[in-house]
């Protein structure tokens, strides 16, 4: 048998009414549908849910924000990381520095001067409800 006479045989295409090629075909008359394949369409419903559900989220995190003027655990924790930036004083840390970077960043634009350790109750130049 030689290799010049081989020809892989031609497999058929699937015919033109199929909108795509996968396992599960969809009818091309069907493809703006909401199937499981086609799962990228978001329709009014959703984007109200979404809405709602960012507004519920936004509504339980500031409601009474600013009631609490002691420090909290983490606020604690990464406050004096914070802090130590703003004083621009070295420390050596395992973490990449973007998120204190980020925390001195809301710090500086709270009105934090890095002289507060955060441990106890908020000094009154500290805008801590902005921060």
């Amino acid at each position: 048998m030689s290799l010049s006479n081989f020809r892989p045989e031609k497999k058929e295409l699937p015919s033109a009414k199929y909108a795509s090629f996968s396992a599960y075909p969809i009818r091309a008359e069907s493809a703006n549908a909401r199937t499981p394949h086609n799962r990228n369409v978001w329709d009014r419903q959703d984007r109200w849910i979404v809405a709602a559900l960012t507004l519920l989220c936004a509504f339980t995190r500031l409601y009474r924000i600013g009631r609490a003027n002691r420090a909290s655990w983490d606020e604690m924790h990464f406050g004096k990381f914070g802090a130590l930036y703003v004083n621009r004083t070295f420390y050596h840390d395992v973490h990449p520095p973007t998120a204190r970077l980020l925390i001195a960043l809301s710090e500086v634009l709270a009105g934090h001067n890095g002289t507060f350790n955060f441990k106890g109750e908020y000094p009154p130049y500290v805008n801590y409800v902005f921060m």
